[in-house]
């Protein structure tokens, strides 16, 4: 790989809407992000990008595993089980945040609730958390770490928690795309909770020569008797009653399609 200049997919934020979204929230004395207390359960949350896959959908079924899909706007198939706990996989190099949102709404007939961003192609907390907030997304998984947190920017608590993933598939080449420990296992051993994975489907794995996590993972929740949920679950029962400054879980959305003529993502009316 030569270091050097390169091309990276840049996405035009809608700036004055972000701006006004975040002034609407009003200030507080909190400066720090508000992290989610430990929580006495042991409890993974496997999730998967790009594509729903039958076959990773029928192994999990079999062993009682939940599971949670961040599946790209146009992969939304009618033939995905209505079962399956489907979200948004937000891509930036394919049209805005409000028509992929409303390419989700007109095929599975509702608002997605979570996301995580195709190629994790995050900008800054100051423009992806509120662009997503205003959306109507309740939650994020983009970024990695270890513990749910509701993002603080300004003194302003955001509407959304962040759930980092801490266990990816791995790979040969360099991406941006990585677990944070060199042995998953010990993740395990120490009781971290949640441990949030991001598993690709068998297909992707093979296309892009990533070694999948799927078959380790599963073995890791059986050995250290750990309780599989999805993220919808996840948020019902953790995140959704933990309420640091009286947010209370409302619906935050507000009106993000530009108006007839404009673009959201049109240059010069926001930030690149």
């Amino acid at each position: 790989m030569r270091e050097g200049p390169f091309k990276e997919s840049s996405y035009y934020y809608p700036g004055e809407r972000i701006q006004a979204y975040m002034e609407s929230l009003g200030t507080t004395e909190i400066y720090e992000n508000q992290f989610l207390p430990a929580i006495d359960r042991k409890i993974a949350i496997l999730t998967h990008d790009d594509e729903f896959d039958p076959e990773m959908f029928r192994i999990e079924r079999s062993q009682g595993i939940r599971s949670t899909w961040f599946v790209l706007a146009e992969r939304l198939e009618e033939t995905i089980p209505p079962e399956a706990d489907v979200h948004l996989h937000f891509d930036k190099e394919k049209s805005t945040l409000g028509e992929q949102i409303e390419t989700y709404r007109s095929k599975l007939h509702r608002y997605p609730r979570f996301n995580r961003i195709h190629r994790l192609l995050w900008r800054a907390n100051n423009f992806d958390f509120p662009l997503l907030a205003m959306s109507g997304i309740q939650v994020d998984s983009t970024l990695i770490g270890e513990r749910p947190y509701r993002p603080t920017i300004e003194g302003r608590v955001l509407p959304i928690w962040e759930v980092p993933f801490s266990i990816a598939d791995r790979a040969e080449r360099f991406m941006a795309c990585y677990s944070i420990a060199a042995d998953s296992e010990v993740l395990f051993k120490d009781g971290l909770s949640p441990i949030t994975i991001l598993s690709h489907p068998f297909s992707v794995c093979a296309r892009h020569q990533l070694i999948s996590c799927f078959y380790e993972v599963l073995r890791l929740i059986r050995r250290y008797h750990y309780q599989s949920m999805d993220m919808t679950s996840f948020y019902d029962q953790f995140l959704r009653a933990y309420d640091p400054c009286g947010w209370k879980g409302e619906d935050h959305r507000v009106t993000i399609f530009p108006p007839a003529g404009a673009r959201q993502d049109q240059k010069g009316k926001g930030e690149s």
